[in-house]
């Protein structure tokens, strides 16, 4: 015999044991890095966009307010609140627009004559204010100092200070564009920090300029902002224009090159800074013009991003990213390394626990064992394929087959809950019980009873066993359990034996997919020439004893208690495609569904009136939604006098009263009598024949009409006479 046809199971067992486990390691291993990495770029990219906005939001912001400052001030003066020949006034306000907000250097004021105030905060709460008069000859130049009362502490005059602000930028672009003007990028030459100014026209009553407003403001603090930012260990965020120079940066200093060649300040331009990964990542922007990129830079992948500021900012610049690819992803690498060295370690300790343990076990018997955990998990629609010479062995695999088999027919007669229950605990099932809130549901098929006397038994079956098959999968779809079946129709409950808190809603979202499922049904029908089949759904909410119930030759988990009744009651109600509910029932989902109603109903064993409402569908769900009860009503150009008997239990009234139709379909009436008639009032209709017969047409009031005495009637069937003398008036009317 050869040894390959008999070998060692442990070798066998070891080979294959070690060689799965080194795959399944390195596979899982080569995954996660890839995934890991994946994922945490993808995160990273999220990073520099929530960064980017981070960014532009807090320049929009910090700049903003004095824009709006700026404007409401011009507005002031043009509306005359504040004059300039009022300079007394003018210190003040603009002593306290100066304060007002941190980010400003100095708040400007120039008319058209040359006059110019300026007022700018100064250390220690003191404000220096500057006014120009050029109403002299040679201009004077006042400066005051004030204190935090407003008292002025000091004041120096002078006539040599040729400062004129219509020759300023700030000036003569707010004058130019007649509307918010932003200027170029400064430096303040005394504290040595890059500014821009903004700056709004003052109109005149004949539409010219008399002046503008404007506040000098720093930047200092974007950079201070951007150096609170975190993006990695090493990455950078910084704000450029359009003439690629240095708005803000996280490091202020870099921003100012005063190593000019003239001794001049002058802004650092993108390309200048001492960092090659920037530089490089601007001329790759320059080159591709794309937005997101990757690049490498001395043998470091970075990544970067150019994002411009909206357009309703008003000034061309840029948010610039720049951040190393490893500040990501090089913690991943590390732990891929580690991840791979505990593999390694417990494929090893595996590869000695596989040698123990295969030399007390075989492969047949391991089979048989997962076999029996199928089986607890309820996995027993695939066969057991066992392959073994040990008879041992193949009469416990067909011992197990059958009792797949057992399970498989056991739970089409008791809930799985249960049949799971014996199985893992081991012990038989006892007539036992517990009361619970559940919701209880019956459904019933209008006139089947009728068609089935009049169809082949075998027919009948088959037809009731599409229908339950189809109701029956719904039902467990949403959580329910189908107590039993009563002829055409069938009881069940939701929140027993499974507890589950939302039992009411799922309850009413079933009954809406049984009856869509039934229209559906009808329109393809499985049988040819079936008749059309309508289901009435009723469903209530209550507190029931629910368990094992029945004697100890035979047990059946049943739900008992007046909840069941009124339920059952409830349906009886009911017309086909229709759904109601209690009061109990709505009141728990009153927010998540749509209703009619409530209607008044008496019934058999139940004290006083039933509050009982028409489900319309799930709000939110406007797939969950039922068509009207009585669909397709159409006017009758004239109304058509009828008759009609009342019907109480199965006993029709001999009285006839008279009535008008008013409008007709094939699935109901809107009918005018002068009879009150109760919700859910049961009645025959009246019509007649082409020779004058009688055609009788049973129906329901489901509903009341436009005005009073006025009601609408859902047919309870239609046979051939019926729908031919409904076809008849709608004829007639629309002729």
């Amino acid at each position: 015999m050869s040894v390959f046809n008999r070998r060692s199971f442990r070798v066998d067992i070891l080979t294959a044991f070690g060689t799965l486990l080194l795959i399944t390691f390195l596979a899982v291993i080569i995954y996660n890095y890839r995934s890991t990495s994946r994922v945490v770029l993808m995160l990273s990219d999220d990073l520099m966009d929530q960064t980017t906005q981070s960014v532009i939001d807090k320049t929009v912001t910090f700049l903003t307010p004095a824009a709006e400052l700026t404007e409401l001030s011009a507005q002031l003066f043009t509306t005359g609140v504040l004059p300039f020949d009022n300079v007394a006034k003018l210190e003040r306000y603009a002593i306290e627009c100066s304060k007002s907000q941190s980010e400003v250097a100095m708040f400007l004021i120039g008319d058209r004559a040359g006059n110019f105030l300026l007022a700018k905060p100064e250390p220690d709460g003191i404000t220096a204010t500057k006014f120009v008069d050029r109403s002299v000859n040679p201009p004077l130049t006042t400066w005051k100092y004030w204190d935090r009362a407003f008292q002025v502490i000091r004041t120096e005059t002078l006539t040599t200070d040729t400062y004129d602000p219509r020759s300023r930028p700030w000036y003569q672009g707010a004058e130019e564009k007649r509307g918010l003007y932003w200027t170029d990028l400064f430096i303040y030459y005394t504290g040595k920090k890059p500014g821009i100014a903004v700056s709004y026209p003052v109109m005149d009553s004949q539409g010219r300029v008399a002046g503008v407003i404007g506040y000098d403001i720093e930047l200092v603090k974007l950079s201070t902002f951007l150096q609170s930012l975190k993006i990695g260990k090493h990455g950078l965020a910084f704000i450029i224009n359009d003439k690629k120079e240095l708005v803000a940066y996280p490091d202020p200093t870099k921003v100012i090159d005063n190593k000019g060649e003239t001794g001049t300040l002058r802004l650092v331009r993108v390309d200048a800074l001492d960092n090659p990964s920037i530089v490089a990542a601007y001329r790759e922007y320059l080159r591709t013009g794309q937005e997101k990129f990757s690049l490498e830079v001395g043998g470091v992948r970075y990544h970067a991003s150019f994002t411009n500021f909206p357009p309703s900012f008003g000034k061309p610049w840029q948010v610039v990213v720049v951040v190393p690819e490893d500040d990501f992803i090089g913690e991943v690498k590390n732990l891929s390394h580690r991840v791979l060295a505990v593999c390694l370690f417990f494929l090893a300790l595996s590869v000695a626990v596989a040698f123990l343990i295969s030399r007390r076990i075989s492969k047949p018997i391991l089979q048989l064992a997962k076999e029996t955990d199928r089986i607890r998990n309820f996995q027993l629609e695939e066969p057991l394929v066992l392959k073994s010479h040990i008879a041992e062995i193949q009469v416990l695999g067909e011992a197990i087959e059958r009792t797949k088999v057992s399970l498989r027919s056991f739970m089409r007669f008791a809930p799985q809950q249960l049949v799971q229950q014996v199985i893992q605990d081991g012990k038989e099932l006892i007539l036992e019980g517990e009361r619970r809130e559940v919701t209880l549901l019956f459904s019933d098929l209008r006139n089947f009873t009728h068609f089935a006397e009049q169809t082949r038994p075998e027919e009948v079956v088959h037809i009731l066993n599409i229908h339950f098959g189809s109701m029956v999968k719904i039902i467990s779809d949403h959580g329910g359990y189908v107590v039993d079946f009563l002829g055409d129709s069938l009881f069940a409950v939701f929140g027993a034996p499974q507890s589950d808190p939302g039992h009411t809603i799922q309850a009413i979202k079933c009954a809406v997919t049984m009856q869509l499922t039934r229209s559906k049904l009808n329109a393809e029908p499985s049988v040819p020439h079936l008749p059309r089949m309508e289901m009435g759904i009723g469903i209530n909410t209550g507190s029931c004893v629910v368990g094992n119930m029945g004697s100890q030759a035979r047990i059946k988990y049943g739900v008992v208690g007046h909840a069941v009744n009124l339920a059952a009651r409830i349906e009886t109600f009911t017309v086909g495609g229709q759904v109601l509910i209690s009061e109990a029932s709505r009141r728990l989902v009153e927010d998540l569904i749509s209703v009619s109603g409530p209607f008044e109903a008496y019934g058999k064993g139940v004290e006083g009136a039933m509050q009982i409402w028409e489900v319309g569908g799930l709000r939110h769900h406007p797939d969950l939604t039922l068509p009207p009860t009585v669909p397709g009503l159409t006017s009758l150009s004239q109304p058509v006098p009828a008759r009609f008997r009342l019907i109480t239990g199965k006993q029709i009234a001999p009285e006839l009263y008279q009535a008008t139709m008013t409008k007709l379909s094939e699935a109901g009436v809107s009918l005018v009598t002068e009879l009150g008639l109760d919700d859910f009032a049961a009645i025959q209709l009246q019509l007649s024949g082409p020779a004058g017969e009688p055609i009788h047409i049973d129906g329901k009031v489901v509903g009341a009409g436009e005005a009073m005495h006025h009601y609408i009637v859902r047919f309870s069937g239609l046979d051939a006479a019926g729908a031919a003398a409904v076809s008849r008036i709608l004829a007639e009317s629309s002729n």
